[in-house]
């Protein structure tokens, strides 16, 4: 049991992480430095508006040592950062203007707030002092700027450092990118060398499967031609699945082992009579309407291949139709663009979960067959120099196309 988790609940939770919690974590690395960054801003402003304020502080203090006449040249000449000082009485109209109010009566020590003065950002404090007269209040107004020596270098700093953060930010989330593209196409090849090889094994199994199936099936068919009727109906059943490992035998061949074709100009109004005989065959007595597109046109390509192609794409849609149910089966031909072929159906349409893997050899969601008839049509159509494609239907059903970009079509009809 602990074994098993290991196999599969491990690679699963191993997955997860690398999927949603590494780059979760890549993503909020630029969070945590943005706020960072902003907590600093805030904190120098912090310093900065402390400095000035023990600064005005310092002023205000020096004023109870000198006479109101004169003191803003001579504290001027000491602090080089003032840039403006007003002494307030009790009643002087600023007091009213300014609601200086609560620092006559000591509900405040002081007060301070930011502006401009002829453009320039300044600091402006009202700080109640002593003098000879009494108590006074001091509008002292700092250079805004007096400060900066403390916050400029560490802005810089901390804009550098969030630069920084997020260039390794990129970087991380490209170098992430980058691993899981080379992990996908390193993926994507293993799967690649995996089918090749599962192809050649499929050759080579099918093909020393072949001759003693004939040997089987020939001695089998002999039998019955030379026994009673009660020997016939044990040796049909011998037939019967003698056909059926031929016709697996077959796929398998085809699958590893793609035929090389024998291209030549062919008429496609030939080739459909072929095809609708062929598809009423397989139909039968089921209640399913066939139509197939009659057109003057011929193109360079193989008549025996293209056949095959859209037999396996007519037998699958006959198969994807319920038998207890009415269908429709028809086979358009567009010219735009060289050569298109679709074959279209009425049935339920592909599972949105298995349209990733209808493509995978020896997938199939039939009780009988081998998974391999749209991935040799698929092999047969590139050997073609086309390509196979599958599309679900609004309302049901699927559409399968097979597009010859490089195809010459005239409207010539040729026989053969």
């Amino acid at each position: 049991m602990q074994l098993s988790w290991f196999r599969e609940e491990g690679p699963i939770r191993g997955n997860f992480i690398s999927r949603l919690l590494l780059p979760m974590a890549v993503l909020a690395l630029p969070v945590v430095l943005v706020w960072t960054s902003v907590r600093t801003f805030r904190e120098l402003d912090e310093q900065k508006a402390v400095y000035l304020r023990n600064h005005v502080a310092l002023v205000a203090s020096r004023l109870e040592n000198i006479p109101e006449e004169g003191a803003f040249e001579r504290l001027a000449e000491e602090e080089p950062h003032l840039v403006g000082l007003v002494i307030v009485r009790r009643d002087d109209p600023e007091t009213h203007a300014a609601n200086l109010t609560p620092l006559w009566n000591g509900l405040e020590l002081f007060r301070t707030g930011s502006l401009e003065l002829d453009g320039v950002p300044a600091y402006r404090a009202y700080i109640p002092f002593h003098a000879a007269g009494g108590l006074r209040i001091a509008r002292i107004d700092l250079d805004g700027r007096a400060a900066d020596f403390l916050v400029v270098h560490a802005r810089h700093n901390v804009l550098a450092a969030l630069t920084g953060g997020l260039v390794l930010v990129i970087l991380s989330l490209y170098a992430l990118w980058m691993a899981r593209r080379t992990a996908a196409m390193q993926m994507k090849q293993l799967e690649l060398e995996h089918l090749a090889r599962l192809g050649r094994l499929a050759a080579v199994l099918a093909h020393e499967i072949r001759n003693p199936l004939g040997t089987i099936k020939g001695f089998a068919q002999l039998a019955a031609e030379q026994a009673s009727d009660c020997v016939k109906e044990l040796l049909a059943p011998i037939l019967t699945e003698t056909g059926r490992l031929e016709h697996l035998v077959n796929d398998l061949l085809l699958y590893g082992r793609p035929p090389t074709p024998a291209f030549a100009v062919t008429g496609w109004s030939r080739m459909a009579t072929a095809i609708e005989a062929h598809a009423r065959q397989q139909i039968g007595d089921r209640p399913i309407r066939f139509q197939v597109e009659r057109s003057a046109v011929a193109w360079e390509t193989d008549a025996n291949l293209l056949q095959q192609i859209l037999l396996n794409l007519v037998r699958n849609a006959i198969e994807a139709i319920p038998s207890d149910e009415p269908g429709e089966i028809s086979i358009r031909l567009d010219r735009r663009g060289g050569a298109s072929i679709s074959v279209t159906d009425t049935g339920p349409g592909i599972p949105p979960a298995d349209e990733p893997r209808v493509w995978e050899p020896f997938f199939t969601t039939k009780p009988f067959g081998t998974g391999l008839g749209l991935p040799i049509t698929a092999k047969l159509a590139e050997a073609l120099g086309g390509t196979l494609a599958l599309q679900s239907r609004d309302g049901g059903g699927t559409v399968a196309t097979v597009r010859f970009p490089a195809a010459l079509t005239k409207n010539v009809e040729v026989s053969g």
